[in-house]
């Protein structure tokens, strides 16, 4: 019951000073707000003041703001180091079409192999004729043999073989193994590779593939190469 009479005896205590507070302005003759006190009056004391202001209705505001200006923005790319290209290889000049070259022990050389070593040539014809398929080197014999066969592969008899040089030629008409031999003579050296040597061939009337720059390499024991030929249809020259 105590407690209770104290609550009681609080708040009407809190509810008269709130009715002097109220009424004290105007029985004192002063205004009601606390910033408007006469100058010639000095307060006794201050008592808490709360300006309550109302919160204003927000603007909508704009989807975005809006840029008063703008600052460049540079992307920077690191460039690349660039990858040196490698100088190709200049590949060597292609050879007749189904031409084998081989050297006196019998392995297998290239055409480049041939004409760096003697200068020989090989000028392919295309369409149906003799053509050349082989270069064999030969050390020994100071002449040149040409070998003639059949588009079967069995030798040619019969077939007439042409043997050149800058003042004259021969002529030779294949045995029965299909072979048909020259001689070389003193003028039948190859000192310079890159010239070669004096003597063509052809065969059967020029219907075939001409060997040109043939003849016996200097300061060897008549090292040359031996020719031969086969019948057969060549699409295209190379």
């Amino acid at each position: 019951m105590k407690t209770h009479s104290n609550l009681i005896l609080a708040a009407c205590t809190l509810a008269l000073m709130l009715v002097v507070l109220e009424l004290a302005p105007s029985a004192l003759g002063l205004p009601a707000a606390a910033g408007e006190i006469p100058p010639d009056l000095t307060p006794v004391a201050y008592l808490p003041y709360v300006s309550v202001a109302r919160t204003p209705t927000p603007t909508p505001s704009p989807p975005g703001p809006t840029p008063a200006a703008y600052l460049p923005y540079v992307a920077v790319a690191r460039t690349p180091t660039p990858t040196p290209t490698p100088t190709p290889t200049p590949s060597p000049p292609p050879g007749p079409v189904g031409l084998k070259v081989y050297d006196m022990y019998g392995v297998q050389r290239t055409y480049q192999w041939a004409v760096n070593k003697y200068g020989v040539r090989v000028e392919q014809m295309s369409g149906w004729g003799y053509h050349c398929v082989e270069l064999r080197e030969v050390s020994g014999p100071s002449g040149v043999e040409v070998w003639v066969y059949q588009s079967s592969g069995q030798p040619a008899p019969g077939v007439r073989v042409e043997f050149w040089w800058p003042t004259g030629m021969d002529y030779r008409i294949t045995e029965t193994s299909g072979k048909a031999g020259f001689g070389y003579g003193k003028d039948s050296w190859i000192w310079d590779p890159a010239v070669g040597g004096p003597h063509w061939l052809v065969v059967d009337w020029g219907t075939s593939d001409a060997v040109s720059r043939l003849g016996m390499l200097a300061m060897t024991n008549h090292d040359h190469l031996d020719v031969s030929y086969r019948y057969g249809y060549l699409s295209a020259a190379p």
